[in-house]
């Protein structure tokens, strides 16, 4: 007994001392990427030897993820320049050492997650305060986010699905333009290295990107009309910590299609009600939360939890595709348009996920303070004085519905 506890201490020891490049080698599903690796070997072993960023966990592209990739883009990963290859290999690293149990417990909340891809136009946001808090640090924490779901947990409408069926061992990690890939999760012996963790994903991450373009990608036609005719366009992609409440076509359609229906300042109105200025992951979320939107009236959480699923509403809508993330924070897709709180409350609205009358005494912002109350969306809260009121809209809308 004395014996094998201490082979298998020596074992652990040497699991934990070798380097990714000895790791990944171990794996056959990694064989490209190994050889990438060692085609780029100065360019990494230069990056993943920096001890001063460890721990972290690094998302290692499988065999299929490289032939999916050239089969999208008709260019080999292994011809990528240098400088959209850094950021790809920063944007698959994460500042955390997570373990298996960590992706395949994330629970019903999933878990936000930063990277090491930080100066890039890609990531146009701040650090908030709690997932600062959680991740060893503003400066540590302030690279752009990718989203974690455990695995079976992606059943829920407001959860993106995963892309295969999962195993006991996978989970789903979602990037920009709301794409999802699927990670096989490796237990301590085989995913253990000197700098943390890694495990393999199915696929490529996808920078996040502007919302123009992540609206327009998701086919939220209605929504990308909206904004086109108010001209929101140019504040919307140049702010920081924004979080975009965006209803379906389908909402737009059982609300009237207030995209033509409203005057050009009502529907400015409309969608700056809609937007939120700070970064709301869904795992931040809490039942009764409130928020102020740019359009200076109340949003308010409302959340369940049922066998297993986890529903969201803000205000009388419900999120249908969660952490839909953008270079300036995030959108949540709802099936209805919000109705304003005061325009609920006075017409005793019965809709679906109509939010809980009091608020929660736990109140968890993402960001800080001064970057929701001074530089965060500035473009947009300047663009916000010159609109119509909250009853104004609220009026607007309900001679709509």
């Amino acid at each position: 007994m004395l014996l094998y506890a201490l082979l298998l201490t020596v074992s652990l020891t040497a699991v934990h001392a070798q380097t990714l490049l000895e790791a990944l080698s171990k794996v056959p599903e990694l064989l490209n990427f190994t050889t990438f690796y060692q085609n780029n070997e100065a360019f990494a072993a230069d990056y993943f030897g920096n001890q001063s960023s460890y721990p972290i966990t690094f998302l290692a592209p499988s065999n299929d993820a490289f032939t999916a990739y050239y089969t999208k883009n008709q260019v080999s990963l292994f011809d990528v320049g240098p400088e959209a290859l850094l950021q790809l290999i920063q944007y698959h690293t994460l500042v955390s050492d997570l373990k298996q149990e960590n992706f395949t417990k994330a629970g019903t909340k999933g878990i936000t997650t930063p990277t090491m891809l930080k100066d890039s136009p890609n990531n146009n946001r701040t650090t908030g305060v709690s997932l600062a808090a959680k991740f060893g640090g503003s400066e540590r924490a302030r690279g752009q986010v990718v989203f974690i779901q455990a695995a079976g947990s992606a059943a829920s409408p407001n959860h993106f699905l995963l892309s295969r069926q999962s195993t006991p061992q996978n989970a789903g990690v979602r990037s920009g333009l709301a794409s999802t890939v699927n990670v096989r999760t490796l237990d301590a012996n085989e995913g253990t290295w000197a700098g943390g963790s890694f495990h393999v994903i199915d696929g490529l991450l996808t920078l996040p990107t502007t919302c123009a373009r992540t609206i327009r990608t998701a086919g939220l036609a209605s929504l990308d009309n909206a904004l086109n005719r108010t001209k929101l366009w140019p504040a919307l992609d140049g702010s920081k910590n924004v979080t975009c409440l965006g209803p379906s076509n389908a909402a737009f359609a059982a609300a009237g299609n207030p995209q033509t229906a409203l005057n050009e300042t009502a529907l400015a109105s409309a969608l700056l009600y809609h937007t939120l200025p700070e970064v709301a992951y869904t795992d931040f979320l809490v039942d009764g939360q409130e928020f102020r939107s740019l359009q200076n009236g109340t949003v308010r959480v409302k959340i369940e939890e049922n066998e297993g699923n986890r529903t969201i509403w803000f205000n009388n809508a419900k999120v249908i595709n969660a952490n839909v993330l953008t270079h300036n924070g995030l959108m949540h897709v709802l099936d209805a348009v919000m109705v304003p709180l005061e325009q609920l409350n006075s017409t005793n609205a019965t809709a679906s996920g109509t939010p809980s009358a009091q608020p929660s005494a736990t109140v968890t912002n993402t960001v800080s303070p001064t970057a929701a109350t001074s530089t965060a969306a500035a473009p947009l809260m300047e663009i916000s004085r010159y609109t119509w009121g909250l009853w104004a809209f609220g009026a607007s809308l309900m001679a709509l519905l």
